[in-house]
């Protein structure tokens, strides 16, 4: 614990000023009031057997917020589970667009922090491969860019719905609610998300609650990066259920 912290420490001291806007993961960490997070990165899981033997689908694309994206992937492995994260094949679009992706994109999708460009982290299957009944929960990271491209590929919204009606969990944070909203599983449900998209969320008939995680069925939203611990926590709940 104590050399994690130490690094955690380091990287304070050796970030500069940024470029442009983006999540320092080190000060969001290194706050008090984030204590919950910081713990499941230095601290040894009390039962990492606890999920030993679940499928996890973590679904996400170019643009992920990649604190949340990295803190699911860590929490629910050191936990027993096997964690697929599932991202959409390469895209191919016209010339005449001018869209360009790097070579890396066929196996990896890029990270951001909040505005700024992360880093590529590699994705375990491709979401056209992917079968719903594999797995016994999805999440849904959020950054912006993700989840708003996420929510126009058919199979990201098939995939989540066919996970809804067979009665598995459905979780979300962030931005990440867009997704299961427009597979039509908010209406009539009490949800949570980014602040921003509260009327987007109200608009299709949720009933939007300012709280760090909230649970509806086997439906689970939360707001924002410092949420993760709440997040994590509501989803281990409806597992200890089942």
């Amino acid at each position: 614990m104590a050399q994690n912290i130490s690094l955690l420490k380091a990287l304070l001291n050796v970030e500069a000023s940024p470029s442009v806007p983006k999540l320092s993961s080190a000060q969001m960490l290194d706050a008090p009031e984030n204590k919950a997070i910081q713990d499941i990165w230095v601290l040894r899981p009390d039962r990492p057997e606890l999920h030993r033997g679940r499928r996890i689908a973590v679904l996400a694309t170019d643009g992920v917020e990649e604190i949340e994206v990295t803190t699911v992937l860590h929490y629910f492995r050191s936990r027993g589970a096997q964690v697929d994260l599932i991202a959409p094949r390469l895209p191919s679009y016209p010339a005449y667009l001018g869209i360009q992706f790097p070579a890396i994109r066929e196996t990896h999708i890029m990270t951001i922090t909040y505005i700024a460009e992360g880093g590529w982290i590699k994705f375990d299957r491709l979401l056209e491969e992917a079968k719903s009944e594999d797995y016994e929960v999805v999440i849904i990271p959020g950054g912006t860019w993700n989840p708003d491209t996420l929510r126009a590929e058919a199979k990201a919204i098939s995939f989540v719905q066919e996970m809804a009606a067979a009665d598995k969990i459905v979780a979300a944070i962030c931005h990440g609610p867009w997704v299961i909203s427009d597979a039509g599983l908010t209406r009539g449900k009490r949800v949570t998300g980014w602040w921003t998209i509260r009327p987007d969320l109200e608009n299709a008939g949720a009933t939007f609650i300012d709280e760090p995680a909230v649970t509806d069925g086997k439906i689970v939203t939360a707001r924002a990066p410092i949420d993760l611990a709440a997040f994590v926590e509501a989803i281990d709940n409806l597992l200890a259920n089942e």
